[in-house]
């Protein structure tokens, strides 16, 4: 008998061992498990799994982390109704047994213990941590009330980790922080048999970067929340491959497995704006500048502008003049060298957007191209920022402000 609540009131238990004759507490066994395991790689399980939950969940519950010790092995996860994240650890199981314990507590207390080795034990409604001379006791939540994890969808294809860590921190910084409009706050990944597509924008810039995958699987399109999938490119960018399964269910899930780890996450339904079509198929009138000098020299001159504030960026036939505008407080402006290519042009652009962009430019020369306001031709339209020298599968849309006089 596990508990009693399987088997109601004490004296319902007292009872039926009366009946057969023996003794109550042969008939009652406790609630245990122990195992122990090395604490950095427990450590390093538990971290992964708490970057993955949910930052305000719906039940205190799933903020847990669930425990399942088997004969040699040692399972963690953890369950948002959104996020299912897995990851499996060996070590030396003593006694089988399955727990739920608050996962961030649990997490910063193997951070910090002091010996290599962490021994685990759960005795009815506790769980014991032991370390060296530390010993911390935990209680032990209900799992009454856990949901059942879903079925995580079987691979689909699979992506070169490290190229698609990159990918995904190129794009999701233009992905959108406000929940008002839930699917500009996620990355659009559109899978086809050897291109795997990232798009996000957060209306006023668009991010689009483009890596190669295997897959035999029919084309795809799903909205991923920019946050999960930044937490798991991060999580997985030394390993080897990933394998990427997408679902296609109603409640469609995209699972991502490396290693000895799993997330799945839910997908945002809606529909994307169709951003792909304002970019435009050539720019012949365009600048080249240094990538580092222009983000250098935009980080300094941003330093007196007001929050929010652009900058104004007079591009000439072989200088960029960067001014501040909009503030009382203090002013500043730098020139950066450049080669233009079309008549003299001015933008303002807001500083952290482009800093965003450059940011992700990987090779020493930027491209700044310039487009025409289709609805009035006296006003600038987006500017588009590519690497030079690359086969361009980076690509940047930023709108820029209204000059201010």
């Amino acid at each position: 008998i596990e508990n009693w609540e399987n088997w109601g009131s004490k004296q319902n238990v007292k009872m039926l061992a009366r009946c057969a004759k023996i003794k109550p507490l042969k008939l009652i066994r406790k609630l245990k498990m122990k195992f122990q395991a090395d604490r950095e790689v427990l450590s390093d399980a538990v971290s992964f799994l708490v970057r993955m939950l949910s930052p305000r969940p719906q039940l205190p519950q799933l903020s847990g982390v669930v425990v399942d010790a088997t004969d040699g092995s040692i399972t963690l996860s953890i369950f948002d109704y959104e996020v299912v994240a897995r990851v499996s650890i060996a070590g030396s199981v003593e006694k089988p047994g399955k727990t739920l314990v608050q996962a961030r507590l649990l997490a910063e207390i193997v951070s910090k213990l002091p010996s290599d080795s962490v021994s685990v034990e759960l005795v009815e409604s506790r769980v014991a941590i032991n370390s060296g001379s530390s010993k911390f006791s935990l209680s032990a939540m209900s799992m009454t009330e856990y949901p059942q994890t879903p079925e995580v969808p079987s691979g689909s294809g699979t992506v070169k980790a490290e190229e698609f860590s990159d990918a995904v921190a190129e794009v999701s910084i233009a992905a959108s922080r406000e929940e008002v409009t839930p699917v500009l706050t996620a990355v659009m990944v559109s899978s086809k048999a050897k291109e795997l597509s990232l798009v996000a924008t957060d209306r006023f810039r668009v991010a689009v970067k483009t890596v190669p995958w295997n897959s035999k699987s029919s084309e795809t399109e799903v909205l991923i929340p920019a946050r999960v999938l930044s937490e798991i490119a991060k999580t997985f960018s030394g390993s080897g491959d990933i394998e990427i399964g997408i679902g296609s269910s109603e409640k469609e899930m995209v699972g991502f497995t490396s290693g000895n780890k799993m997330v799945a996450t839910s997908t945002i339904k809606g529909k994307y704006p169709a951003v792909l079509q304002l970019f435009p198929s050539d720019t012949p009138h365009f600048a080249v500048l240094n990538t580092g000098d222009l983000s250098d020299a935009t980080k300094r001159v941003s330093l007196v502008v007001d929050r929010d504030k652009p900058i104004r960026f007079s591009f000439g036939s072989a200088e960029l003049n960067l001014e501040s505008i909009g503030s009382d407080v203090a002013d500043a402006s730098e020139q950066v060298s450049c080669s233009l290519t079309g008549e003299d042009t001015v933008v303002s652009l807001k500083p952290q957007f482009l800093i965003d962009a450059l940011s992700s430019v990987e090779t020493e020369m930027v491209q700044i191209g310039f487009t025409s306001n289709p609805n009035n031709p006296n006003k600038p339209g987006p500017v588009l920022i590519t690497p030079v020298g690359s086969n361009n599968s980076y690509k940047y849309l930023l709108q820029p402000n209204l000059l201010v006089s």
